[in-house]
């Protein structure tokens, strides 16, 4: 593996839901853009929330496991704290980058359809 896959496996089992709502997320984005409705921006609003939630679930769960790691003297000796910090801390990253990616998407999508929203004065 190298590339997308080694990001996706460092990111740990919180990039599947980050992934599954990301998708949601953009897609009922480009619904809102295809026809302009209120009821279609609530629901892109509410699945941007429900990623933002899922990113940070997920990173925090990728830290409390990175910590937990360090704190077994077995798994971690003193030497490689501080490497295994940073590795860690990296890998705990992955979520919150995967899911800006579709949480950017989505807004520039949504600032599209906004932008062919019928003018109501």
């Amino acid at each position: 593996m190298s590339g997308l896959g080694d990001f996706f496996v460092e990111g740990g089992w919180g990039m599947v839901p980050t992934l599954v709502f990301g998708v949601i997320t953009v897609g009922g984005a480009i619904w809102f853009a295809l026809a302009p409705e209120p009821r279609r921006l609530a629901f892109t609003a509410a699945m941007w929330l429900t990623l933002a939630s899922a990113i940070v679930h997920a990173t925090w769960t990728n830290l409390a496991s990175v910590m937990a790691y360090i704190e077994d003297p077995a798994k971690t000796p003193d030497g490689a704290i501080a490497r295994t910090l940073v590795t860690g801390l990296k890998e705990s990253s992955r979520p919150g980058a995967l899911g800006g990616l579709f949480l950017t998407l989505a807004l520039l999508v949504v600032a599209i359809g906004a932008l062919r929203s019928p003018r109501r004065d």
